[in-house]
Order: structure tokens, then sequence, then C-alpha cells
């Protein structure tokens, strides 16, 4: 067994020879260790940081949202946190930081400050955000010249510069159907790539989500008809659902998801839609009987461009847009499925004095 001078000496070594930044804050928010990777991160040596307060230092702010230190440690005591964050380098350079935090309890679990761990990824987010702008850039510079492509296509379909014969007819058509299929996939592409960047922030008014989903129905209704699909609204008429939120964005999300269950349930049964009412939240329900999600895939459905194995059709982004927007007004969508059986998606979406701030 190692004695406690062999154990300390090796504490030391190992602290000395991580890969990533590492500090440890005292109970009164100072630093007290440093190691040599932290130093070549921030630029900062460890003789310069130790006994600083190390929000003020690394972050310019007091601000508890700040810190992932001064948040998950100081304020909420949570346990192992993964977080990223932003801090300001000696030389006065914004640098993105992937952090792991964590509380420093003895073994009566009394509170003597916290440990971080972290790692530069500015390099990866600013490839992120070059790739993100030049695929927004690109599908935006094509959908203007396929919008006059369609145009002039159904000017042509409808005899507007001469007869056409059947075969004409039908080639064009499929022609006009695929370039209006890109045309889709092209919009849920931007509206998602905006929503991703939090560029669409709602615009909360108050609204009746009782008729929200009746004009969803309305929508969708030549949808549900032509795959024999009946739709069902099942909910308390007695009750107030009036709530804030963006109309919009919210009928997009539920439009999305309505339109799913239509898609692939079984022809001649019934989607589903239960509305219910707690003292803090909206719950839906979205009900199919389809074949059901596979297992494995039950995690992948809300990421984007994710489509089933035998689905050829659709962008893949529908649900990641729904989830985007669940999200934006503090929501959240969750799903359960049976092999054979269907799907059911649930939605929970905060009333306005329970969304986090």
């Amino acid at each position: 067994m190692l004695k406690k001078m062999d154990q300390a000496h090796l504490f030391q070594i190992t602290i000395k020879n991580l890969p990533v930044g590492y500090s440890v804050v005292n109970k009164e928010g100072l630093i007290v260790e440093f190691n040599e990777a932290a130093e070549k991160i921030t630029g900062f040596t460890r003789n310069e940081v130790l006994g600083t307060p190390h929000h003020d230092l690394l972050h310019g702010t007091s601000a508890t949202h700040a810190c992932p230190l001064l948040e998950h440690v100081f304020e909420n005591r949570q346990g192992s946190v993964n977080t990223e964050t932003e801090i300001v380098r000696k030389d006065g350079l914004k640098i993105d930081l992937a952090v792991t935090t964590a509380p420093l309890l003895d073994e009566n679990g009394v509170f003597h400050g916290g440990a971080e761990f972290f790692r530069d990824i500015t390099s990866i987010k600013k490839m992120q955000r070059e790739r993100k702008n030049v695929l927004s850039m690109f599908a935006h510079d094509m959908k203007n010249p396929l919008l006059t492509s369609i145009g002039f296509l159904q000017r042509i379909l409808d005899e507007n510069t001469g007869k056409i014969n059947e075969k004409q007819q039908k080639y064009l058509s499929v022609v006009s159907n695929n370039l209006k299929s890109l045309e889709e996939l092209i919009t849920g592409f931007l509206d998602f790539s905006r929503l991703e960047h939090r560029e669409c922030s709602p615009i909360f008014k108050e609204m009746d989500l009782v008729q929200l989903v009746g004009k969803i129905f309305t929508n969708l209704a030549l949808a549900a008809e032509k795959n024999d699909i009946t739709l069902r609204f099942a909910v308390n008429e007695q009750a107030d659902y009036r709530t804030q939120a963006d109309p919009l964005m919210l009928e997009r999300a539920l439009t999305n998801i309505i339109a799913n269950a239509i898609k692939y349930t079984t022809p001649d049964t019934t989607v589903t839609v239960s509305l219910a009412r707690t003292e803090t939240s909206f719950l839906f329900s979205v009900a199919d009987t389809g074949p059901g999600i596979p297992p494995q895939n039950l995690s992948q459905i809300f990421d984007p461009f994710f489509r089933g194995k035998n689905d050829g059709s659709g962008s893949g982004l529908g649900l990641a847009i729904a989830k985007t927007i669940l999200a934006c007004h503090g929501g959240t969508i969750a799903v359960e499925s049976s092999l054979g059986k269907g799907s059911t998606f649930f939605i929970n979406l905060p009333q306005l004095d329970n969304r986090p701030s």
C-alpha cells in the first residue's frame, strides 16, 4: 500500500500530466489548484491565478449563468455536469470550452468547493458554425432558381404557353412534383437551421389550444381522407386551454407530429390527439396505429435528417423541427412505440408562468 506521501506525490504527477485543464476552487470561490494544461489553455500561469476569484478571472463576471462551476456546483450543488462555456484568455481572446464540473464533498457531506476539467473546443465550434453557414447559404441560393423553375413549369402545364399532349403533361407533372419535393426539403432545412440558431424566437400571444388543434385537423383533412384515416380529438371541453405561445410556431410543431402519424398509421383506423391540463402544463398525446418504431431507432427519430430504413419520402426534419420549436417554448416531446401496434408521442407544454426563463 502506498504511503500518504507517495499518494500525494502520485496525485501531483497525475494532475501535472493530465491532457485537459484542471482547476480546483475552494468554498469561497478562490482558485487553489491549476495544472499545466489549464495554463496553456487560458494563458494564465498557476501563480497568477492562485487565490483569485474563478468566475471574475475567467468569465469576467460573477453572473451565475456565465460560469458552469458557479451555476452547477455552488448554486445548485449538482453532481458531475458536462457543459460548454466561453472564457476570456489572458490575451483577451474569447475561446469555447467543453467543461465537466463536480462538487468537492468530504466523507461527511461537507462542501469544500468544486473541481473543473476543461478543454479548448474553439476550433471545433468554429468549424461547426462555418459548416452550418455554408449549408444555409447553399440551400438559400438553391431555393430562388428552384421556385422560378416551378413557376415556369406550372405555366406550361396550365397550357399558358400553348397546347401540350398527354405524354408531355405526364412527364412535366413528374418533374414539377419532384421539384416541389426538393423545394419542401430546402424550406425545411432553412427553417430548422434558423430554429437551431435560435434566430426564430417565439412571439408569445394568447391562444386557445383547442382551436389550434381544430385548425390543424381542418388543414390535414384531405391527407387523412386520402389514407382513409379518422382524426379524433379527445379533450375535456369544460376546461380552459388558453395559454401564451407563438401560434405559428406551435401550429408548425403540432402539424408535423400529427401529419407524421397520418403518414404512418394503418388505413381505415384512427389517429387520436388528446389534450389535458395540469396545474403547470398542457399535455398532448398523438397516437397512431402504424407499424411502430424499431427499438434501435427510438433514440434517433428526433435527430435531423433521420429516416427509417423503409422510409424513402420526406426530409427527415419534421420531428426535429417540432422538437426544437417545443424546446423554444420550454416544452418537451417523447415517444413510446410497440412494433405492430403503433406509436404515441407525448408533449409537455408548460403554462406561461412555468416556462424556464
